[in-house]
């Protein structure tokens, strides 16, 4: 028998949103821009992988014909997207072809056989522990944005590192900690699971694309569950799951990197004041470096930026400051993004000397810190 459904549309419209970042990559294997169509007893499973990430979600679906088709996941996320049924038709006919049938509109789509789409990886359950979605979230939108680019850096640099921690008498803490080699970010939170069953034997760089997955994974939810295995991790949802291959590698020393900066004394900038002139600062920024002048005096800042095809800008904040004056360069946009995740009125930025790295911390931003190295100007 061949496959027959019958498919609530929004609903089948959401997996198949939530399928196309793993799709359809160019030069990979032809049968990757396709996704698997699966008839259940309780539904209709829908597959999507490009080898290094694999979502599965299960629909609920009228099975009028069990069997399963391949089908081009853009092409058909175009054509439920563009229909204004209630519900979607669904039907495979002969040489894998697709009848798909939405209130008057027929169509006809070509597919491959789902004997040729790549087996999805095996998993142990019993690995996965419960995460709340806002612990998880709060972790990924703190560091996320200091992850490398493809081809910019190391390759390890491009994945984020995750670690835990149990601390006698407060319970597990999971870090995250990421890097482009220009800047260094680091998110520590406690969690309210038990973690003791968390196997992490060996270094966990999780791929940015994956972690981007990981994130969309938390939305209206309220919680995953989350396991990590040899070469995979597995995020787990109400009917959803997403199995993510593991980068190999080591991470750089971030906490000798860290500890090398004396926090004896610090500079204490009203965060948004000093985000909004680095907003200024950078329209006048050549666009590949974002450089701007931070020249620190006792109770003053003063930022500047130049573009020498277009001209410079300059602005002063109050600060509390008492020690030398100090000259530095930074990328105003590495100081933008940290500043935007934070919630403290006040940051306090600990810097040593004109070439030291600058660390920022926050009262109200308990466990994140970031590190921005110096340029020069």
């Amino acid at each position: 028998m061949s496959l027959i459904v019958n498919l609530p549309r929004d609903a089948f419209l959401a997996a198949l949103a939530s399928l196309q970042n793993v799709t359809g990559k160019k030069g990979t294997i032809a049968i990757l821009a396709n996704i698997l169509i699966e008839s259940q007893d309780s539904g209709v499973l829908l597959t999507a992988t490009d080898l290094e990430i694999g979502i599965r979600i299960l629909l609920p679906a009228e099975i009028l014909g069990a069997g399963a088709i391949t089908l081009p996941a853009r092409k058909l996320f175009e054509m439920v997207r563009e229909s204004k049924a209630e519900h979607i038709h669904l039907e495979v006919k002969e040489n894998h072809w697709a009848k798909i049938t939405a209130d008057s509109t027929n169509y006809r789509l070509a597919g491959m056989p789902s004997e040729e789409y790549p087996a999805f990886p095996e998993y142990e359950e019993g690995n996965l522990v419960p995460l709340t979605c806002d612990e998880v979230k709060d972790l990924i939108d703190r560091t996320l944005f200091s992850v490398a680019q493809e081809g910019e850096s190391q390759f390890n640099l491009t994945g984020l590192l995750v670690e835990k921690d149990f601390v006698e008498g407060e319970g597990y803490f999971l870090r995250v900690v990421s890097s482009d080699g220009h800047r260094l970010t680091m998110m520590e939170k406690k969690v309210a699971s038990d973690l003791s069953t968390l196997k992490m034997d060996r270094t966990i760089l999780i791929p940015k694309k994956g972690v981007q997955e990981i994130r969309k994974f938390c939305d209206n939810k309220e919680s995953i569950a989350i396991g990590f295995e040899e070469k995979q991790a597995v995020v787990k949802t109400e009917g959803a799951i997403i199995i993510i291959r593991l980068m190999n590698g080591d991470f750089p020393d971030y906490k000798n990197i860290i500890q090398v900066i004396n926090k004896a004394s610090h500079i204490a900038i009203p965060r948004l004041p000093l985000m909004d002139s680095l907003k200024r600062m950078n329209l006048f920024t050549e666009d590949r470096y974002n450089a701007v002048q931070f020249l620190i005096r006792p109770n003053q800042l003063v930022l500047s930026s130049q573009n020498l095809d277009i001209g410079s800008a300059k602005d002063e904040l109050e600060i509390a400051y008492k020690d030398k004056e100090m000259n530095l360069g930074f990328n105003g946009k590495y100081f933008i993004e940290a500043l935007q995740v934070m919630e403290s009125e006040t940051v306090k930025a600990y810097i040593n000397s004109e070439e030291s790295p600058c660390l920022i911390q926050g009262d109200d931003d308990p466990g994140y810190l970031s590190v921005i190295m110096p340029m020069k100007i």
